[in-house]
Parts: structure tokens; C-alpha cells; sequence
């Protein structure tokens, strides 16, 4: 290399400032309010009991109106304030307050990095003697790419008086203020815009400090140098509880004021609906909390005594097509929480195409002496070792006859960041499983539409078995008939329901008193088998149960992708489904052959193909209804 090579200043730096902090801009926020919530880390790690958000819009002369654009953001805290040496250090990146696992904001990189994602100068006035004796400095990206290499010193400037106008109180003691200008990557244009979707995301990484009332976090339009007020105004942001279990949020009515969720049970009757899950780390054992929630009945069905949806409710359309259905969509996934905050609303552990995934919460709390462990980002914005486990099956990386436990040794050997995660994962995956199946037992005969297409093929098959019946063809279900009282045929069902099948008794009791009036013959039930086969048959006195196992891969690519169909799927996303399911029946049908193929003795294959021929009989009896054709 003949040629030198210099960079900045003509030094050998391994890193050029001005293209370091241009990558930075680049980091990785999601948008504007997960940049902001780093302001409002510092706020708390300040210990503010006042966070206030201003969004600043000025006016844009358009050829038929004025049009108002975010031109300024700030924050301002009543906490304790910054010295001249740690403001300078605020906003070097890297540094801060270093790695301290006490404070929210522990990587030194918040105030910097989330600013410079946003606009290309920010400005910070911070005090511990009145706000008229403040500390001011700032970063401009205009003068980092000229070759300023230090964060400038702080000097003394008193905080400008349009802030202090603008605040809800005077400035106290002491306080930070940051201000963002030259806003370029903002992603919404109106304050109001930029306010209303920040306040349900800061809702809900900050819900535990709102809900407990340890910081108020306001959010503020301003306008012409003033806050707007009214229904378009300021307002204060309101917990969002993913879980759903908190009294007081900003969850539509009717449950803005009363949990729409219940603490899902894990065997701990002290606190339901938490599990306090021990992870080891170098020997030092360590406490992961798991909470869950289900939705309460009346959130999902109309029909709950004494728990009527309110007037503005459609009747028509289903619990998630409802107000408080349609924010429940938006808090679908795990919520991993550290010291309080929320990293992420990891949407990797939900089944994406199924509209009831919205009806659980699970909410893992870990402490920061596991952040290496969880895989923390320095934007705080998810855990990329938890994530990955979402998708984690061991037995698809297990070697040929390899165990569990020589599984977990070869990782432990190969130094596998996953490893001590791993069983909590599987934890979570088990408790998922139970949870969409109680769900499912929520809205057995609730759901109106699909309530009606199962009556259809119920009544449909019930006619086939009658025909049948009276053409000479009796089956184990008739001849215990003959045999049981309607008193013997009802506990039957009952306890079927309840002990095999692990249905709630009030949704069994529905289930069978419509069998009974309507004398149906048949009943399908999804449920989870210990089985390899697609579906399982109960012989009850005249019932014939076939239960579909919720364990098996056609469940989920099959029935779930038919049934599960969100009200509001476009043509696309129907077709897309329809292509799936037609994609899963020919490989179900590809399987059969493939066994018949694969079955050495000519017998064996003549029997399984005369029992072919046979249920192909009995598929036409039951589809063509016993009509003639014309």
C-alpha cells in the first residue's frame, strides 16, 4: 500500500466522527416515539415525577390552505439535573452515566443516538439551581461533518422563556431540557400526528410508572407559541397494559376502567397468573417473573350475563372488529420488560395470521444483570437472544439419537448464547399452548358466523347419520342409544367434554343442551392430543364426537388458515389463504398415497385401499345430502 491513507485532521482515527455519527442516524429506531421514549429513560433515571412532550408546528403556506408542520420537539423533566461534566458526557456517544445496571438508560448511547435519528441539531439546558442559572450545550451534524470532534463546553444560558411559558408548572430547582430541531426524519407531519401515535407506545413501555403514579407524562401540541387545548389539546398519556390487566388505561370503553383480561393461572394460587422462573448464569441463579392474561368472556362474546357490550358496539360484528378488539391487535406478542420499562412487544412468539392471538398476554420481567444473557440492543429496543428462541425447536437441531440433556451439553460446550434461555423458552411455548386452548374454549357455539356455518355442517352430517340409520346401517353410537336414558346420554357428553377433552363446564353445558334440543347426531371440537393421528372419534350413545387435534401441523395449516379469518381480510389475504389450505389438502391426500406406498404386503395394501374405496362412499353420502341430482 504505497499510497497514504489519511482521515480527519490528517490522523490515523479507526473511525471517521462525522461518518460514526451519520451510521448512528441509522441505528435503528423504529420511529419517532421510540426515539423519544429514550428522553424520557433519562427523565426517569433523573427521577422526574413530570415528563412533559412538546410537539412544535409552525405554518406552511400550500396553494389552497395553511398547512401546519413539526418543526421543534422537546422534553422537559423536573429531575435532578446534570453538572457541566456530566451534561458534556450526555451526549458523547458511549458514555453517559457508563454501564450502570441501575438505571433505565444504562449504555451511555440514549441522549446522542436518538436524537441525531431524528433532526440534525439537538440542544440541552439542564440545572440544579434554577432553571436561570442552566448549563447549555448541543450537537450539530452541519459542524461534526466540518470536523468538530468534542462535544462543546457547557456554558452558562438560562433555559429561553418560551419553554418555561409553555410548561404546565414554573420551572422548579432543578430540570433537563432537550430540544430537537431541523427535524428531517420525523415520521409524522402535525403534532398532533407525532403526539397521538407516541402516547399509546409510551403508554406501554412506561405503564408500570404511570399506573403506580411514580411520573406523569404529558403530551402537548403547541401552536402559535401556545399549548393547544380541547379535544384536540394536551392531554396525559394513560397506561397501556398489553396484558390488559391494569384498572385504569387508555383501553376503549368499556374497558377503560376494568381489566378486559384475567390473570391466566400457572399453578401459583399466592399470585395468579404469575411464575417466577429461576435462569442460572455462571452459577448465580436468577428470577425471570412470567405474567399471563386471557381475555375476560364478555370481551369476546355478547352474550355474557350481566356483562352486555356497550350502545356503541356493533352487533353485528365480532369482538374484533370492536374498539377495544381492534387495540388488543395492536398490543399482540410477549412484552419483555427490564427494571419496569418496556423493551419490546416481541410479536415473534404470536401465530401472525391468527386474529385471536390477540386475546392472550405474556409479559417476561428480567433484571439488568441478565441483559448479556437476553440479548439487550443498546437502543433498548429488543432482546435478540430471547427472539431468536421464539422460533427455537431442538429437535431440529439435534444431532442423530441425541438427547435433551447431550443436546444442552453440546451447546454448553460450543458456547451457544441460547442455552440458558432455552428452557424458559419451551416454558413460554407450553403456556401458549394452554392459553389458545382455553381461548378457543371461550367462543365454542359464541362466535355468530362461525356459530352458523357449524350448525350448517352439523345439522348436514346429523341428516347423513339419520339416512344412513334408516337405510339399515347402524352404528356403536345407535346401539348405545337404545341403551341410555336422555338423563345418561347428557352426563356422558358432559363429562367427555370436561374430563377428555378439558372443556370448561358452562361451555360444555351449552354444547350439550344445543345437541339435545336439536337432537344432533355429531359434535367437532378441537383439542390437544397426545396422538399422531389428525383427529380422534368418542363413541357416546347417540353422539359422535370427532375431535381434531390442535397438537398435529394440519390444525394449524389447515383449519386455523379456514376458520381464523380476521373481518377485516382483504381479497388478497383471502385468496393467499384459500392457496394455503388447497397447498395443505393436496399434501394431506400426497400423504395417504405415499403410506399405501410405502406398505410392503399386497393384502395389507389391498385392505387399506378397500377402507380408501369405502370412506370415499361414505364422503359422498354426507356431502351430496341425499339429494338427487337433476
Amino acid at each position: 500500500m504505497g499510497d497514504s491513507v489519511s482521515g480527519e485532521g490528517n490522523n490515523y482515527r479507526i473511525v471517521s466522527p462525522s461518518l460514526t455519527v451519520k451510521a448512528m442516524r441509522d441505528s435503528g429506531y423504529k420511529n419517532t416515539a421510540y426515539a423519544l421514549a429514550e428522553l424520557i429513560d433519562n427523565s426517569i433515571d433523573a427521577e422526574a415525577t413530570l415528563v412533559q412532550v412538546f410537539a412544535c408546528e409552525s405554518p406552511i403556506e400550500g396553494a389552497a390552505r395553511t398547512r401546519y408542520r413539526v418543526d421543534k420537539i422537546a422534553v422537559l423533566d423536573n429531575g435532578k439535573g446534570m453538572d457541566s461534566e456530566l451534561l458534556r458526557r450526555a451526549l458523547k456517544y458511549g458514555d453517559g452515566l457508563g454501564d450502570d445496571r441501575s438505571r433505565i438508560g444504562r449504555f451511555g448511547m440514549g441522549l446522542p443516538n436518538s436524537s441525531m435519528s431524528q433532526c440534525t441539531k439537538v440542544e440541552v439546558w439542564s440545572w440544579k439551581n434554577g432553571a436561570a442559572n442552566a448549563l447549555y450545550t448541543y450537537l450539530d451534524l452541519d459542524e461534526i461533518t466540518k470536523g468538530q470532534d468534542e462535544v462543546p463546553d457547557p456554558v452558562p444560558r438560562r433555559v429561553p422563556e418560551y419553554w418555561d411559558d409553555l410548561s404546565e408548572v414554573p420551572l422548579g430547582t432543578s430540570g433537563t431540557l432537550v430540544v430537537w430541531t431541523n427535524l428531517d426524519r420525523v415520521k409524522w407531519h402535525s403534532a398532533g400526528a407525532t403526539l397521538r401515535n407516541t402516547a399509546e407506545l409510551i403508554g406501554r413501555v412506561y405503564r408500570h410508572y404511570l399506573n403506580d403514579g411514580s411520573v406523569d407524562i404529558k403530551m402537548a401540541p403547541v401552536r402559535d407559541g401556545k399549548v393547544l387545548e380541547g379535544d384536540n389539546g394536551a392531554y396525559y398519556a394513560e397506561p397501556n397494559d398489553p396484558l390488559y390487566l391494569m384498572a385504569k388505561t387508555g383501553t376503549p370503553a368499556p374497558f377503560n376502567s376494568t381489566p378486559m383480561f384475567e390473570p391466566f393461572h400457572m399453578g401459583n394460587e399466592a399470585e395468579p397468573g404469575v411464575y417466577r422462573y429461576p435462569v442460572t448464569v455462571d452459577g448465580t441463579q436468577h428470577t425471570v417473573t412470567v405474567r399471563a392474561s386471557i381475555a375476560r368472556p364478555e370481551a369476546r362474546r355478547s352474550d355474557v350475563s350481566g356483562h352486555p357490550w356497550p350502545d356503541t358496539a356493533n352487533p353485528n360484528r365480532d369482538a374484533g372488529a370492536q374498539t377495544w378488539g381492534q387495540h388488543a391487535r395492536r398490543n399482540i406478542g410477549v412484552s419483555l420488560v427490564r427494571k419496569g420499562r418496556e423493551l419490546d412487544l416481541d410479536t415473534s412468539w404470536a401465530i401472525g395470521y391468527n386474529p385471536v392471538e390477540r386475546w392472550w398476554g405474556i409479559e417476561v420481567d428480567f433484571p439488568p444483570e441478565l441483559d448479556e444473557v437476553f440479548g439487550v440492543t443498546n437502543n433498548k429496543q429488543t432482546a435478540v437472544v430471547f427472539s431468536s428462541l421464539a422460533d427455537f425447536d431442538w429437535s431440529a437441531e439435534q444431532d442423530p439419537d441425541e438427547t435433551p440433556k447431550e443436546f444442552k451439553d453440546r451447546l454448553r460446550e460450543l458456547g451457544d448464547a441460547r442455552l440458558p434461555l432455552i428452557d424458559l423458552a419451551q416454558y413460554l411455548k407450553g403456556l401458549l399452548s394452554k392459553m389458545r386452548l382455553k381461548l378457543r374454549q371461550q367462543t365454542l357455539g359464541g362466535r355468530k358466523g362461525k356459530k352458523r356455518y357449524d350448525e350448517n355442517v352439523t345439522s348436514k352430517a346429523t341428516d347423513a347419520v339419520k339416512r344412513r340409520q334408516e337405510d339399515g346401517h347402524t352404528g356403536t353410537t345407535d346401539l348405545l342409544a337404545e341403551e341410555a336414558t336422555e338423563a345418561d346420554k347428557r352426563q356422558e357428553q358432559l363429562t367427555a367434554l370436561t374430563e377428555r377433552h378439558h372443556v370448561d363446564e358452562d361451555t360444555a353445558q351449552t354444547l350439550v343442551d344445543e345437541a339435545m334440543e336439536n337432537d344432533w347426531r355429531v359434535r367437532w371440537i378441537s383439542s390437544p392430543q397426545d396422538s399422531s393421528a389428525f383427529f380422534n372419534i368418542d363413541l357416546l350413545a347417540g353422539m359422535l364426537q370427532v375431535s381434531f387435534n390442535t397438537e398435529h401441523p394440519l390444525h394449524s395449516k389447515l383449519m386455523a388458515v379456514l376458520e381464523d379469518v380476521p373481518e377485516d381480510a382483504n381479497e388478497a389475504e383471502l385468496r393467499q389463504r384459500l392457496a394455503r389450505a388447497t397447498e395443505t389438502f393436496k399434501l394431506l391426500i400426497f400423504s395417504w398415497a405415499r403410506m399405501e406406498d410405502e406398505i410392503p404386503s399386497k393384502k395389507a395394501r389391498r385392505v387399506i385401499a378397500d377402507a380408501r374405496s369405502d370412506w370415499g362412499r361414505y364422503a359422498r353420502d354426507f356431502i351430496e345430502d341425499g339429494s338427487e341430482e337433476e
